[in-house]
């Protein structure tokens, strides 16, 4: 899975593409969107497990005995599944779990909304007992309404409402009143409808999410990944890369005598250094690799999926030209220390990026202007 650091730009707003699909979302924000599912999922059962229970009342205050009581033990198996949906574990292995939650949420009332109707096909219904049964219809309207709760893209509000429309438009035809299709029309071109403000309301509401969080996991300044979002990042990958079996590098860059640029030119002058630097750094990775700032002038580059010998490709672009000049004309050059998953034994991201730490400080240690490589491997330019 590749982090795309040129669809990370945070000054502007999300394009049209990631609102219809989610093929292209960086994993921060796929991440994001799973919990925020999962979370609304779960909030939604629990308060639907209860109501669907209490509706047994309304159901046995209105209903022939048969009819309320066949309702009734559907309505318990329903609350159970809410229930269960409602308990579950937070956050399921895939982005394709949440979806899988969020479908059974919507199918349980679709599927009482059928069944009712099925009931009532037989019945000569008055009265409380036939409002009772246009509330049963109504159903499908809801969970159709009820899709503006969750940041889907269009295509998959799509995808979710293609069986509501197909049932709900369908029931008169399915259950014995072929000749109503006044009201399968009806009730089709009002889902329609629903689902037109629901899609318009659910893309400016990812919109909003996606704006938010590029916001808060991008540097402003450099444009590379924030310390508290590459957390996020570097366990995502690193998690992938073992359960892949496959190399995972991080390279820990300090730039050196930054503090002097500070000092002699100013701040505004430092700042344009870091930009620079950072957006140099990218140039010489791959799309898939990951930039982070990890301190004041320091930064992780995470190259998933790239053994020391990839590193090393890496690391003489780095040494042949740097990292841009300083105001006097000078290179920004840096200390680098490079860990690896897989050659350095590690199963644990935070001691991976400690042990690159390490090395780095010994790179500066050593003279600045170099990396280290492994534990006796020194690259200088």
């Amino acid at each position: 899975m590749l982090l795309r650091l040129d669809l990370l730009v945070s000054d502007r707003a999300p394009l049209l593409p990631e609102l219809l699909t989610a093929r292209n979302h960086p994993p921060y924000l796929t991440r994001h969107r799973l919990d925020e599912i999962v979370d609304r999922v779960r909030l939604v059962a629990a308060a639907f497990s209860g109501l669907t229970l209490m509706w047994i009342a309304l159901d046995a205050a209105t209903l022939p005995g048969p009819t309320w009581q066949f309702l009734a033990a559907l309505r318990v198996l329903a609350a159970l599944i809410f229930a269960v949906l409602s308990l579950m574990p937070r956050r399921p292995a895939t982005l394709w779990g949440a979806r899988f939650r969020l479908a059974v949420l919507l199918l349980n009332p679709l599927m009482l909304s059928v069944a009712a109707q099925a009931m009532f096909s037989g019945l000569d219904l008055a009265g409380p007992a036939l409002i009772n049964a246009r509330l049963y219809q109504s159903l499908p309207f809801v969970v159709i309404a009820g899709l503006g709760i969750f940041p889907l893209v269009a295509t998959e509000g799509l995808g979710f409402a293609a069986p509501v429309l197909a049932l709900g438009g369908l029931a008169p035809v399915l259950f014995g009143r072929a000749g109503d299709w006044v009201q399968s029309f009806t009730t089709l071109w009002l889902l329609g409808l629903i689902l037109g403000v629901y899609l318009l309301a659910g893309m400016i509401q990812l919109s909003y999410m996606i704006a938010l969080l590029r916001r808060a996991s991008i540097d402003p300044l450099t444009g590379a990944f924030t310390r508290r979002s590459g957390h996020e990042i570097i366990e995502l990958q690193f998690r992938m890369a073992c359960s892949q079996n496959i190399p995972f590098t991080v390279m820990f860059i300090d730039l050196d005598d930054f503090k002097g640029v500070n000092d002699r030119f100013g701040h505004e002058a430092g700042d344009t250094v870091l930009a620079k630097a950072a957006q140099t750094l990218t140039e010489y990775l791959r799309r898939g690799d990951v930039v982070i700032r990890w301190g004041g002038e320091e930064f992780l580059a995470l190259l998933p999926g790239t053994g020391p010998d990839g590193a090393r490709v890496v690391i003489k672009r780095i040494l042949a030209n740097w990292l841009g000049e300083r105001p006097d004309g000078t290179p920004v050059t840096a200390s680098i220390g490079v860990a690896e998953r897989i050659t350095d034994g590690h199963d644990d991201w935070p001691d991976l990026v400690e042990l690159a730490d390490r090395r780095m400080y010994r790179a500066k240690m050593e003279g600045k202007a170099r990396c280290v490589l492994g534990e006796t491997t020194v690259l200088q330019a």
